[in-house]
């Protein structure tokens, strides 16, 4: 096994980024009731961190200040020519069939419903009917259906998953609350666990500097690489935002800048827990969460031509 002090940041060939965002209000105006403004960090920045980090192909998810419009999502992907993947935000009442037709041409590959922000309980009738709603519209696609949620609030849609027949990616861990002490300890802890043990669903290793100050989080990481090595996606979360939380005096118009990440030290930090948890095969555990498991995720191959510029209609 390789000295963790002597660890490097190289990633393997072909490796993933499973959770960026791209943001340009001059090209793509953001919605009217954005609930912050951040400052542009268009594809031509991410393809620049992606060098900067070693990084062959990453999947876009929508960013909330475009609220439903893909406009901006759709043009990154064309522009990657097959290269990439992402996640889109839509209203299942209201999309179109040829709508979902063209991001799926183009490269989208799931859709994300967003219910931590808000932070309401919902009720498990509720929670089924948004659920089911959203999987319905996005099951003869093929796509997964992305949830960002406290990790209270897995403890309120588990018991949905079995019935959704798509699968089900939880974005940042969880994200547990520091608050809330070590996350063993924390409702929702052991349907998480559970769900990720039956296979129902995927993570994504990102985001941790939100809770960085989580009790135990080391312990963690490594018992959700131990109980699904299959099932874990890495990710930057780049070009990591503030949020409505970090909206300057509460003026949504003020342009926000973005955190102040060290994105080395956290592929770093999580080589460290794949070489932990996978000893002398924690090279395995670095290419599946890396590259083996976004593959299969993403839908993506080599040698896929996922569309070609004559089958696309602009979005109007």
């Amino acid at each position: 096994m390789e000295s963790l002090s002597e660890l490097d940041i190289s990633l393997p060939a072909g490796a993933w980024d499973s959770h960026v965002h791209v943001a340009d209000e001059e090209k793509f105006p953001y919605h009217p009731l954005h609930p912050y403004r951040p400052k542009k960090a268009d594809l031509d920045d991410l393809l620049a961190f992606q060098r900067s980090q070693g990084i062959a192909h990453s999947s876009l998810v929508a960013f909330s200040v475009y609220h439903n419009d893909n406009t901006c999502l759709l043009d990154s992907l064309r522009r990657l020519k097959g290269k990439g993947r992402a996640v889109a935000c839509i209203d299942p009442q209201t999309v179109t069939d040829a709508e979902l037709r063209e991001l799926h041409d183009a490269g989208t590959r799931g859709i994300r419903l967003n219910f931590r922000t808000s932070s309401k309980r919902v009720d498990i009738a509720t929670f089924a009917a948004l659920l089911t709603q959203a999987a319905d519209r996005i099951r003869p696609f093929g796509w997964v259906l992305q949830v960002y949620v406290s990790l209270d609030q897995v403890a309120q849609f588990a018991s949905v998953v079995p019935r959704l027949g798509v699968p089900v990616v939880i974005d940042h861990i969880g994200h547990p609350e520091p608050s809330k002490g070590p996350p063993r300890l924390q409702e929702g802890y052991q349907e998480f666990m559970g769900l990720l043990s039956s296979g129902l669903v995927y993570t994504k290793l990102s985001g941790t500097y939100r809770f960085n100050d989580l009790p135990e989080l080391d312990s963690y990481v490594q018992e959700i690489l131990a109980t699904a090595p299959d099932r874990v996606v890495w990710a930057s979360d780049w070009p990591h935002s503030g949020g409505v939380l970090r909206n300057p005096g509460g003026d949504r118009n003020q342009i926000q800048e973005y955190r102040k990440i060290d994105d080395k030290g956290w592929i770093a930090q999580c080589k460290r827990w794949c070489w932990l948890v996978g000893g002398d095969r924690g090279n395995d555990l670095v290419r599946k969460i890396w590259v083996d498991n976004p593959r299969r995720l993403w839908q993506y191959g080599e040698d896929e031509q996922v569309a070609t510029t004559s089958r696309i209609r602009p979005v109007l």
